[in-house]
């Protein structure tokens, strides 16, 4: 009950069908760390938004190197769950599980060792630092349950089932809503209450999504005495996924670059572009989530040898996501005003904002060319090229254009809304040279002569 093949049928059906449960997960999911952020504002006072609001980038750093390696997982089963190899897909599992254990007490002790150095690093405020650091280590110390959930939720996506963990990521976050308001709002706790519902939620999901896979009587139990470690496995997860982990953390970089740009133009130059980075952050969801639907159907076709299928699924994923993207487009460049007021009421910040938009809002349209290209080229196993095409899009190109456009064009705090188009111009002609070129193809055939399934 959790598989679904994507071998067969409807290429365009399937992939709104895996997307649009991905859609939703990644809202919620984007929402843990905001909705602390409101709590702790409304009932702690700016100390508390700022302990919680200076975690949030630490965190989500952790959050996307995590879902980088979970990337790894669903590849490797979705390949697999192509030709129903079930013993390498129990092999693949229970390794994933072993690594993601190991992580998770590794990532612990060094959460609790570093937290104060980190938020030295970046210039905590003295006021918060000693919230933000009781908040840091209690997220720390519930690192099993956010990597096991992660864990969980690639897996069911390599099975080729998003709506499940859908499911979970709700339930989550309606219980730290739930534990938020009570914590805080009623018992009177500051950023640690904040925290306990931030790891309570996710333990709820995590413990859920085991019982469900145990109650269908899936092939993976998560079972102690099932638990193994494979070292060609391992490596092959890594092969994968530590380069879409590092891929995330530079994308990551990138934007901080431009931020010190940003700032360069003061104040509301810096709110205003908080903003629209913020705007950008929820608006490209349901281009990630193509990028997951594709990559997953790329690997499950690859893996049974329907090249030609996989190929398909780039056009399949631009079907869906371009129209999507042009009214996205449109609604930006006419009602930027809107949008930004939303985040602030300073008419200076909102009008620059609108302002930045009307430029960067045109990146939409790119997006919805660029990013299923992408999903297949993960889906292929790629990964390593996909990270070196973002270091070059993002560090090589998109920061010294900012700096170009910026301060020797003299398009001042504009000028970096260039950048935003350079980048996925630069990383959709790449991509599809890499794919014409047919390298992917003899790759992936090497592999398969090593006895890798991709």
């Amino acid at each position: 009950m959790l598989k679904h093949d994507f071998t067969s049928g409807s290429l365009n059906k399937q992939i709104f069908m895996f997307a649009v449960p991905v859609v939703i997960s990644n809202l919620f999911q984007a929402l843990y760390n905001a909705v602390d952020m409101y709590f702790a504002g409304k009932y702690i006072g700016t100390v508390g938004t700022v302990a919680v609001s200076i975690s949030g980038p630490v965190m989500n750093l952790l959050f996307m190197a995590v879902a980088g390696m979970g990337l790894g997982v669903t590849i490797l089963l979705g390949s697999l769950m192509g030709i129903g190899d079930e013993e390498r897909i129990k092999k693949v599992a229970n390794t994933a599980i072993t690594m993601f254990i190991g992580a998770a007490v590794l990532i612990t002790i060094l959460g609790f060792v570093l937290s104060p150095h980190i938020l030295s690093w970046i210039k905590t405020p003295q006021e918060a630092f000693e919230d933000a650091l009781l908040y840091l280590r209690i997220i720390f110390a519930g690192m099993v349950f956010t990597l096991g959930y992660n864990l969980v939720c690639a897996m069911q996506r390599g099975f080729g089932d998003s709506k499940s963990s859908m499911y979970f990521v709700i339930i989550s976050c309606c219980a730290n809503i739930v534990l938020d308001y009570i914590f805080l709002a009623k018992m009177g706790m500051e950023v640690e209450g904040a925290a306990l519902a931030t790891v309570i939620s996710q333990a709820l999901s995590f413990v859920l999504s085991i019982v469900y896979f145990r109650s269908k009587k899936h092939i993976v139990t998560f079972s102690p005495k099932d638990w193994t470690f494979d070292k060609d496995v391992a490596k092959d997860l890594v092969r994968i996924g530590f380069p879409s982990a590092l891929q995330q953390a530079t994308i990551n970089v990138a934007y901080l670059a431009l931020n010190g740009i940003v700032n360069s133009f003061g104040l509301a130059a810096s709110a205003a572009y908080g903003i629209c980075v913020k705007l950008d952050s929820f608006a490209i969801l349901p281009c990630t989530a193509v990028n997951d639907s594709v990559a997953a159907v790329t690997s499950q076709n690859l893996g049974v040898g329907q090249v030609e299928r996989a190929v398909d699924g780039i056009k399949a994923g631009r079907k869906l996501i371009i129209p999507f993207n042009i009214v996205l487009m449109a609604a930006m460049f006419f009602f930027g005003h809107f949008f930004a007021g939303i985040f602030n009421d300073d008419p200076q910040v909102v009008d620059m904002a609108a302002r930045y938009l009307k430029v960067s809002c045109f990146m939409y349209l790119l997006y919805g060319i660029y990013y299923p290209l992408m999903g297949f080229i993960k889906g292929t196993g790629n990964a390593m090229f996909a990270l070196k095409n973002t270091i070059f899009a993002q560090l090589i190109l998109r920061v010294p254009v900012a700096y170009l456009f910026a301060n020797i064009l003299g398009f001042g705090f504009y000028g970096v809304a260039a950048a935003w188009i350079a980048a996925p111009i630069s990383s959709n002609t790449i991509y599809t040279i890499y794919l014409k070129s047919g390298k992917w193809l003899k790759r992936l055939e090497a592999n398969k002569s090593k006895g890798k399934s991709i």
